[in-house]
């Protein structure tokens, strides 16, 4: 039984952050293949460290519906710093403020980030919204 070709780069992508590869500068990844669905709450959580004690991945893009808030929590639990990673896409994913919460910590820790992209996440209120703000690292544009 061998594994989808596209499943098999998924894995290798993961090794690659995984290895701080120096020419993996993005972890980008949809939520409609299985092995993202299938994905273990370990899982998120080794990705989550992976992504933090890498130093040259600049965006990260799990979108729609890569992520729900089942798996956030997992995957920020691991994931509560960087000092690399500038874009953080996790638009069409169908957050609320309880997955968004899961993310205070690194917020406050990733010092690059410079953008967060939220949107198409229909279940977050202004709830989300404030506890991503009043808890941001990110710089002023421009500055």
């Amino acid at each position: 039984d061998t594994m989808p070709l596209h499943d098999d780069y998924w894995l290798r992508q993961l090794q690659w952050v995984k290895d701080d590869d120096s020419e993996t500068t993005q972890l980008v990844e949809g939520g409609d293949e299985n092995y993202i669905q299938d994905m273990s709450e370990e899982g998120w959580e080794e990705l989550g460290r992976d992504i933090a004690n890498n130093t040259h991945l600049i965006i990260v893009e799990l979108c729609g519906g890569a992520l729900n808030d089942r798996n956030m929590p997992f995957l920020f639990r691991g994931l509560t710093r960087s000092t690399s990673i500038r874009k953080m896409l996790l638009h069409h994913n169908g957050l609320s403020a309880v997955g968004v919460r899961s993310m205070v910590p690194f917020l406050q820790n990733a010092n690059k980030l410079r953008l967060l992209d939220l949107d198409d996440n229909n279940n977050l209120q202004s709830e989300g919204f404030n506890s991503c703000f009043e808890n941001c690292a990110i710089a002023p544009y421009g500055h």
